[in-house]
């Protein structure tokens, strides 16, 4: 039960309050209807702020280890119907959480608050002072263990950028050329993952999809008139750049946690680079080697980079148009 889902759908009802928290975040949604009498609720909620702070914080905490969680500046807002939702930033030491509402005193009797935690109600509390147990921020190596891994499984379930890069090997002369290449990639890609997951700078997936694609068609035909190393090292940093919008994509749809942010990202991106190392080291061998015979440049190199450039069109126009 999401809870932009449950204050879309229950926030109308009398009684009823829901909190969803985090080590980085709590957020109160109650129906103002349970706040009426008690603070103003103008047209211009943010008015309401203090008053609604007031009537919600005070007795209301979220520990780890019996240590209060530091709080940042509450905002309000309306939900969809007549919800009020008030999120406070938080930042907890790691540990398991403990949180405690301190409104409920305050409210009609029946009054039923809902602890939501990872999209899952934990609990249902019903009268005031009840303690909810909850997990908690993981510690630094459990945060690496999991970006590290999700690294690699992205890259090697993400066909597209592994395409891309054995289609920029296919036409590497030698061992020093494609080291070149994966360098160069590497590189590039690292400067805009971490740029992006920092919020530093950003392209909607809408663009950012259809040019990944875009520049595995660009390889394939490029592959066509044989580039020199020098050329192939430019334009394999650039296009580079490109991808690295796109694992950014993923960790944002993953979400960064606020402690912990740097851990997580390098940790990502070390596991990407891991996964790509192990492909890249499964093919190196298999290339030079084919490359010995004089008939690799001749009939293999055309014919796989006409199935690249083709399999990234069709990649293309389906994240177009579909």
């Amino acid at each position: 039960m999401l809870l932009a889902w449950v204050a879309a759908a229950e926030a109308h009802r009398p009684g009823m309050s829901y909190a969803r928290v985090t080590a980085e975040e709590l957020r109160l949604t109650i129906a103002e209807p349970e706040l009426v009498g008690r603070v103003p609720l103008g047209a211009d909620i943010d008015a309401s702020r203090v008053l609604v702070a007031e009537l919600l914080l005070p007795g209301t905490h979220v520990r780890v280890d019996g240590v209060e969680c530091d709080r940042g500046d509450p905002t309000l807002g309306r939900v969809e119907g007549d919800g009020i939702l008030l999120t406070v930033p938080l930042e907890c030491p790691v540990g398991a959480l403990s949180y405690t509402p301190g409104f409920l005193d305050q409210m009609d009797p029946g009054h039923r608050h809902i602890v939501d935690q990872g999209g899952e109600p934990v609990a249902v509390v019903d009268r005031p002072g009840q303690v909810v147990a909850l997990e908690g921020a993981a510690a630094p190596g459990q945060v690496a263990l999991r970006f590290g891994e999700l690294g690699v499984e992205h890259i090697w379930t993400g066909y597209d950028h592994l395409l891309f890069l054995a289609g920029l090997l296919l036409t590497a002369t030698s061992l020093r050329a494609m080291l070149w290449v994966v360098t160069g990639f590497t590189v590039a890609h690292s400067i805009t993952l971490t740029g992006a997951a920092l919020g530093w700078i950003a392209l909607p997936s809408a663009v950012v999809e259809p040019a990944i694609a875009a520049s595995i068609v660009y390889v394939g035909i490029e592959n066509l008139w044989r580039p020199s190393p020098r050329r192939r090292a430019v334009v394999t940093f650039l296009l580079g750049l490109v991808h690295g919008f796109g694992f950014a994509g993923l960790l944002a749809e993953l979400g960064l946690p606020k402690s912990g942010l740097l851990t997580a990202l390098v940790s990502f991106n070390l596991g990407v680079e891991v996964g790509q190392a192990a492909v890249v080291a499964l093919l190196l061998p298999l290339l030079l080697r084919l490359r010995r015979g004089p008939w690799f440049d001749a009939r293999v190199v055309p014919v796989a980079s006409v199935c690249v450039a083709l399999a990234g069109l069709y990649w293309l126009v389906e994240r177009v148009f579909g």
